[in-house]
């Protein structure tokens, strides 16, 4: 839109790491610590419960939610009607296929030494006490 930049290709992730363009990937997350879920797993459930309440306002209200883009990012003016929100997915909607992805992708930061060892993503996702 200002002109200052152009797409050279879509989806590098999932084409040329996780071998296939349609893949998901999964570039961030929420996290809370093992010993802050063992310590206070009341508090963990209500963390999770809102930031699903959250989700779902902007999966619901995606126009609504582009207004806290400017501001809060450097995204601003009328690039922030074209910018595509995030696709947030939660610890209890990955699929089979998903995690299998995800796991993909940090074997990739493994072989590539950026992990010093290997990391299981299942491991890693939050399974309610």
């Amino acid at each position: 839109m200002k002109g200052i930049t152009r797409i050279l290709e879509n989806g590098v992730v999932s084409k040329y790491i996780l071998g296939d363009s349609m893949a998901p990937w999964f570039g961030g997350s929420a996290a809370l610590s093992s010993k802050f879920i063992e310590q206070f797993p009341e508090a963990t459930q209500t963390y999770a419960e809102a930031y699903r309440r959250a989700i779902q306002d902007i999966r619901d209200n995606p126009d609504e939610a582009r207004q806290y883009l400017v501001g809060y990012t450097a995204i601003e003016g009328d690039l922030v009607e074209k910018v595509p929100l995030v696709g947030y997915t939660l610890y209890d909607e990955f699929t089979p296929e998903d995690v299998a992805y995800f796991q993909k992708f940090f074997d990739f930061m493994t072989e590539k030494t950026v992990f010093s060892r290997a990391v299981d993503v299942s491991a890693l996702l939050y399974k309610p006490i």
